[in-house]
């Protein structure tokens, strides 16, 4: 039996937009979560100043808000513990904190790859354990929180040169964050027990250091403030 030409015909079509869907599909994926982005380099600043970026420590804003404590001994807790250590001591010293959550834009691309912190809808908020001492609040749709351009903006107004990274997940979002980071010409700093992942912490931190990326402990960041070695530097 001769095979209906029309019939293959609409089948390879089919295979052919198929095939397209899944190369855009990946192409999005990967532009999302695995380039980071590109900007105009910043300048040199007459009073340059620094930054604590707080990324994506969030949690579901759908239902009641708990009372449990902290768990102060568990890896989040102490990750937590060092991050409102350094907050206040940004804060005290006069420095910008800003907050980065992640949301998806909703869309049937978000859906499919699964995102479901969408904008307008099941939007995420920012840990109720993790110290907010302003509205410096900037939600980003990508790895990297240079994706939103009001952050960018905000940094340059305030004429910040380098950041300071702690939050979540070390290994993608941080990582990415502290690349684009770098793509604009700042220094960057990640603090190493303010940050949590799931991956191999020492090959993370070691892929940091082979970016130019630099790391510290929170103690010697806090201790750097109290001197005012880095605001003066």
């Amino acid at each position: 039996m001769i095979p209906d030409m029309s019939a293959l015909s609409l089948f390879a079509t089919l295979l052919a937009v198929l095939a397209a869907c899944a190369l855009f599909f990946g192409l999005f994926v990967l532009r999302n979560m695995f380039i980071p982005t590109r900007g105009k380099r910043i300048g040199s600043y007459p009073h340059p100043t620094i930054a604590l970026l707080v990324m994506d420590i969030q949690e579901s804003s759908g239902g009641k808000t708990a009372v449990a404590p902290l768990p102060s001994t568990t890896p989040f807790g102490r990750m937590i513990a060092a991050v409102n250590s350094l907050i206040e001591c940004f804060e005290a010293a006069g420095l910008e904190v800003a907050y980065v959550r992640q949301v998806f834009s909703s869309s049937m691309i978000t859906r499919l790859h699964g995102g479901r912190i969408l904008a307008g809808r099941m939007e995420p908020r920012i840990c109720r354990w993790v110290k907010v001492v302003n509205g410096n609040d900037f939600a980003k749709n990508r790895t990297d929180a240079f994706s939103n351009r009001q952050l960018e903006q905000f940094l340059v107004e305030r004429q910040v040169d380098q950041i300071f990274l702690v939050g979540l997940d070390a290994a993608f979002c941080v990582y990415y964050t502290a690349l684009g980071a770098l793509n604009r010409g700042y220094k960057v700093t990640v603090v190493t027990d303010a940050v949590m992942t799931g991956r191999n912490m020492a090959q993370v931190l070691k892929r940091y250091r082979s970016k130019g990326i630099e790391v510290m402990e929170s103690r010697a960041v806090v201790a750097s403030l109290a001197g005012n070695a880095l605001h003066n530097r």
